[in-house]
């Protein structure tokens, strides 16, 4: 069947649900991508009437926290919801961590997180009303139980396939 509506990018997901974290804003993110393994950059897109936007403008750092299936309300409730507007950290009553080697916290209890900075403003690209952001990763942390070299099995990380559906690995197949 031809996509001719604007569902087009779902047919490349699932991607791993991310939650962003600026300052101490807390957004879910699924557009995410490595860029360079060996120069460690990344590649984040988001919608520039996000708060997160507002907050990585003056910020230049974030962290990207991969939860857990556990985790799905808190990732629900911070795709929803508008740090403009509710305090998602206090709301939901989430643990925060002090950043290794930025100041931007990351989320206790997560799988693992990415401490990145934002790369030169001259290399950010704008699409209509889309930002993509290239960043640095300075530190990266997993759990050991869920991660080695990749996500173990029994990772059981979030996997958003669009609007209100998420999944997790069920298995995996080798070649």
């Amino acid at each position: 069947m031809e996509i001719k509506n604007d569902l087009w990018y779902r047919l490349l997901h699932p991607k791993i649900a991310c939650l962003l974290v600026v300052d101490t804003n807390i957004m879910t993110l699924a557009w995410a991508m490595p860029v360079d393994d060996e120069a460690k950059v990344l590649a984040i897109s988001m919608w520039k009437g996000n708060y997160s936007y507002e907050l990585i403008e003056r910020r230049k750092e974030f962290v990207l926290c991969i939860p857990t299936a556990e985790m799905l309300r808190e990732v629900w409730f911070c795709g929803t919801r508008s740090g403009r507007e509710v305090n998602k950290v206090e709301e939901l009553s989430i643990q925060m961590e002090n950043g290794v080697k930025i100041k931007t916290p990351h989320i206790k209890g997560c799988a693992a997180f990415l401490e990145c900075r934002v790369m030169d403003s001259a290399l950010h690209k704008q699409f209509g009303e889309h930002v993509v952001y290239f960043a640095e990763v300075l530190y990266a942390w997993a759990d050991d139980k869920l991660f080695d070299r990749t996500w173990k099995e029994n990772a059981n990380i979030l996997l958003h396939v669009g609007s209100r559906f998420f999944t997790t690995p069920s298995r995996f197949l080798r070649a």
